[in-house]
């Protein structure tokens, strides 16, 4: 269970943190969270899928065919071209608590000190240093991802998300529960009014990212030859991945 500190001056007094010294921490980590901001990157890299979390849907980066073990990560390295922005902000996350939003650290991430690290806030209990960059990645996505939710409930309304079509999870030998997609010919028959919600919510442009992104799941059985907690990593990955080419969906405009 999550256990976090609400980052504030009384409450992280006496306290520092260490940040991580790679991406070991993700390494049992195979569903990244993404906001709809840097869709288009990770649909280039990795599949995507929503997943149910509680009472609300996410959208998630698929990084691995079995749950503990996430493929693009290889002795604390990334492997893929890109990196979710998750992997930059760990163990800080914002928490909605009514109408805040709080900033807070996970206490059990192991990177919690209270002499030797990086102090929480300065002596004029302003967010200091490596803090203060962190802080001020996650509001600059908090809006985003906030948007990726309401989208994502709008597509939950209109009765369009389906589970990962059987026939790629049984190709691919995959056993992580619970992804899904869109079902495009429920999306398709949709009337004027209920489409026009969508793309109210700016929900479509993850609809069709999401369903494009399956293609490369081939990806993870080819990650899973050269990552799987045995064998050497390939010092040049660029051919492994092919081209990075990108999709070219704008969520904010």
């Amino acid at each position: 269970m999550p256990n976090p500190l609400v980052i504030s001056p009384k409450e992280c007094w006496g306290l520092t943190w260490h940040p991580p010294i790679d991406l070991s921490f993700a390494a049992e980590t195979v569903l990244l969270p993404l906001h709809a901001g840097e869709m288009a990157k990770a649909a280039a890299s990795m599949p995507l899928a929503l997943v149910k979390q509680g009472r609300e849907w996410q959208l998630v980066g698929v990084c691995g065919l079995e749950p503990g073990h996430n493929l693009f990560i290889k002795q604390g390295q990334w492997l893929g071209h890109y990196r979710p922005q998750w992997l930059a902000t760990w163990p800080f996350a914002v928490a909605q608590v009514g109408e805040k939003s709080l900033v807070t650290f996970e206490r059990d991430s192991g990177l919690l000190g209270d002499e030797e690290g990086e102090p929480f806030f300065d002596a004029e209990d302003q967010p200091s240093g490596r803090t203060a960059e962190v802080i001020a990645t996650l509001k600059a996505n908090h809006g985003k991802r906030q948007r990726t939710r309401d989208a994502l409930s709008a597509l939950q309304r209109a009765g369009v998300i389906t589970p990962w079509p059987e026939a790629l999870q049984s190709q691919l030998g995959m056993s992580v529960p619970g992804l899904h997609m869109v079902d495009e010919r429920a999306l398709a028959e949709l009337d004027d009014e209920a489409f026009l919600a969508l793309r109210k919510a700016q929900a479509l442009p993850i609809a069709y990212a999401v369903n494009l992104s399956l293609s490369q799941s081939h990806l993870l059985t080819r990650l899973a030859r050269v990552n799987s907690g045995k064998a050497p990593v390939e010092e040049n990955l660029d051919n492994f991945f092919g081209d990075d080419e990108e999709l070219t969906f704008d969520f904010d405009s």
